[in-house]
């Protein structure tokens, strides 16, 4: 049961990151409007945390309001590596073939909120290097991506569980 909630939460959760990922790209929050875009671009990772949440919270319905703690990290588990591996792919597609200038307009605003700020020429390289490394172009990159989505995801769905471990907690 908590593999099919799982599975199912994150295919949604991943459908709706693609529709807001290409909704942000109409609207240029990952072209030329990334003052924005930098906040826009947050949505997605908390729609995921809910859904984490949401996830761990049915598995704890469906067995008449009991969890424990293994079948809730499992459920959070399995679906932190799935939305992690499929988004990894998606923002990998997103970043190379739909907006190759994604990275290099991201380096172009930053570089601009930097001189603005007045950072040193070391502080504004070592802070280039890592929006290079953050926005993709990389197989490292993308590895990070897919390590970081996957462990905040469990990071999540461990504190859900915690919360919601004990029968009656938080009930309807």
């Amino acid at each position: 049961m908590q593999k099919r909630i799982a599975v199912k939460y994150a295919l949604i959760v991943f459908v709706i990151t693609v529709i807001w990922t290409m909704i942000e790209h109409v609207l240029g929050y990952n072209t030329t409007n990334h003052e924005v875009g930098q906040y826009t671009r947050m949505l997605a990772a908390f729609v995921f945390y809910f859904f984490i949440i949401l996830a761990v919270w049915q598995v704890r319905r469906k067995q008449n309001n009991q969890l424990s703690f293994t079948d809730g990290l499992r459920t959070g588990a399995i679906l932190s590596g799935i939305y992690a591996a499929l988004v990894t792919v998606w923002y990998a597609i997103y970043a190379e073939l739909i907006n190759p200038q994604y990275q290099s307009s991201m380096m172009d605003f930053e570089r601009k909120k930097m001189i603005a700020a007045k950072l040193s020429e070391q502080q504004m390289a070592e802070k280039l290097k890592e929006v290079e490394l953050s926005s993709g172009g990389s197989v490292a990159s993308y590895v990070l991506l897919f390590l970081f989505m996957f462990l905040f995801g469990v990071v999540i769905a461990f504190i859900t569980t915690l919360l919601l471990k004990r029968k009656g907690q938080f009930d309807d």
